[in-house]
C-alpha cells in the first residue's frame, strides 16, 4: 500500500467533527476566534493527536504551533503543510481546520506505511489567519516570514482593548513546557490543503484543485467624524451626522464597484459612536475589503475609495487608511505540477484554479516555493454555519496531500 492508501477516512472525518465541537454554535457552525479559550482548547486537542502519533510539538513566539514528523536527514529544510484553527464568529467546520487535520492524518499515514523520507514533515497551525478578533488576519504567517514585525502584531488590540501580546502571554502560560522554536526557520516548500470556499470545483464535479495563485486584496478602514446632538431638537442643517454621511458613502461605493468586472467589494463591519437611539452619531468607522486579480486595478480602486470619500463628506470630516495590502501572487509552477501529478496517479480529476480568498500560503509564497490543494465546497458556501464539504472529497484531498508531501520530503531537487 502507498502512504496515501493509509489515509483513514473515518478517522479523518471523526477528528474534524470532534474539533468542530470546540466553539460549536447554533446551526452547525463554529465560533473559535484567535487566541480565545476555545482556540486554546483546539490546540490542546491537536497536540493530543500529534503526540499519540509520535510527532514532536513546538511553538514559536508568534503563537504558531508545529507538529513534526522527523525524517532521516532532519538537517535539511523541512516540507511544511497546515493551515489555521481559528474561525470567523459565524464560521464553519472546515475552513482552516481541514488543512491542519489533513496534515496530521497525512503524517499518520506516512508512519503507518513505513516508507522512509529524508526531510522533516511539519504541520503548522498558524496564529490568527481570519482576522476577525484581531485585524488584519494572517498574523502568524506574516510574523514567520518577516512580512510584518512581531512587535507591530503584538500591539494590535481587539474591540475590548485586549492586545495580541497579552493573549500570547496567556498562551505561553497555557503551554508552559512546550518546545520553543524560532521564527523564519528555512522551509523547502509549503503546501496548504483547504476547502475552495467557492462554487467552481463542485459545479464541474472535480474533486481536486491545484491552486495557481491568490488574488490581491486591500483592507481599509474609513472613519467619518461628526458631532453628537439631540435627536429630537437638532434640525438637519445644524447636524454633523456621521452615520448619515457614512451611509451615503457606502451606497456610492457599492454602486461604483458593482460595475467593475471581477472586483469584490465588501463593507463587513460598522462601529458607531455613541450608538444610542436618541443621539445623532458622532463617529462611524467601517471596514472595506477590496479584492481583484489584477494588481493595477486594485491600486486604482483604492484610489477611487479615497477620492469618493473626500468628495462625499460635507458636514463631517473623514479619515481613510489601509490596514493591510497584498498584491496578487502566483504559486511555484513545480509545486502546482506535483499536485497535479499526484492527483493523476491517484486517479482523481484535477484542474488548475485561482483563489479568490486569502490564505497563509500567500505569505509563505514570499518565503519558499508554495502551493495549495483545494477540495470542493458545497454550494460554494464558506464563512457561514452552513459551510460543508463531502467526506469523499475530504478524503481525496488528504490523499493527494499525503502523496505530494512524501514526494517533496524525498526530493533533492531545487524548486
Amino acid at each position: 500500500m502507498t502512504p496515501a492508501e493509509h489515509i483513514n477516512t473515518e478517522r479523518l472525518w471523526s477528528n474534524l467533527m470532534e474539533l468542530a465541537e470546540i466553539g460549536a454554535i447554533k446551526g452547525g457552525g463554529v465560533n473559535r476566534q484567535a487566541l480565545t479559550p476555545e482556540e486554546f482548547a483546539a490546540r490542546d486537542l491537536c497536540i493530543t493527536w500529534a503526540e499519540a502519533y509520535g510527532l514532536s510539538v513546538a511553538a514559536d513566539e508568534a503563537g504558531n504551533l508545529f507538529f513534526c514528523l522527523e525524517g532521516s536527514e532532519p538537517e535539511l529544510p523541512a516540507v511544511m503543510t497546515g493551515s489555521h484553527l481559528d474561525t470567523q464568529p459565524t464560521g464553519g467546520k472546515f475552513d482552516g481546520a481541514y488543512g491542519v487535520v489533513a496534515g496530521l492524518e497525512a503524517a499518520r499515514a506516512i508512519i503507518s506505511s513505513n516508507i522512509p523520507h529524508k526531510r522533516n514533515i511539519e504541520i503548522v497551525a498558524w496564529m490568527n489567519e481570519e482576522g476577525s478578533r484581531f485585524a488584519p488576519g494572517m498574523m502568524g504567517s506574516e510574523a514567520y516570514v518577516g512580512v510584518k514585525p512581531l512587535a507591530d502584531i503584538k500591539a494590535v488590540k481587539d474591540k475590548l482593548g485586549v492586545s495580541v501580546e497579552e493573549e500570547l502571554l496567556k498562551l505561553q502560560d497555557h503551554l508552559p513546557t512546550i518546545k520553543r522554536v524560532s521564527l523564519g526557520r528555512e522551509v523547502y516548500c509549503f503546501i496548504e490543503a483547504h476547502i475552495e470556499q467557492g462554487p467552481i470545483l463542485e459545479s464541474e464535479d472535480i474533486p481536486i484543485g491545484a491552486v495557481t495563485g491568490i488574488q490581491g486584496v486591500r483592507r481599509m478602514r474609513v472613519k467619518i467624524m461628526g458631532d453628537e446632538a439631540h435627536a429630537g431638537t437638532t434640525p438637519y442643517h445644524l447636524r454633523k451626522d456621521a452615520i448619515e454621511e457614512a451611509s451615503r458613502i457606502i451606497e456610492k461605493l457599492y454602486n461604483v464597484f458593482s460595475k467593475i468586472k471581477d472586483i469584490r467589494f465588501t463593507v463587513g463591519m460598522l462601529n458607531i459612536e455613541p450608538n444610542v437611539p436618541s443621539v445623532v452619531s458622532s463617529e462611524v468607522e467601517f471596514s472595506i475589503d477590496l479584492r481583484h486579480p489584477d494588481t493595477a486595478i486594485l491600486m486604482e480602486s483604492e484610489g477611487q475609495v479615497r477620492k469618493l470619500v473626500d468628495q462625499t463628506v460635507s458636514q463631517c470630516s473623514s479619515e481613510v487608511r489601509c490596514i493591510a495590502e497584498a498584491d496578487t501572487i502566483h504559486f511555484n509552477e513545480k509545486v502546482i505540477a506535483a499536485i497535479e501529478n499526484e492527483a493523476k496517479k491517484l486517479n482523481f480529476p484535477c484542474r488548475r484554479i485561482f483563489s479568490g480568498a486569502g490564505h497563509d500560503a500567500r505569505q509563505m509564497s514570499y518565503f519558499c516555493p508554495s502551493g495549495m490543494i483545494f477540495v470542493p465546497s458545497c454550494n460554494g458556501i464558506s464563512h457561514n454555519v452552513s459551510e460543508f464539504t463531502n467526506q469523499r472529497d475530504i478524503f481525496s484531498g488528504a490523499q493527494v496531500l499525503c502523496a505530494t508531501l512524501l514526494e517533496f520530503a524525498n526530493s533533492e531537487n531545487q524548486l
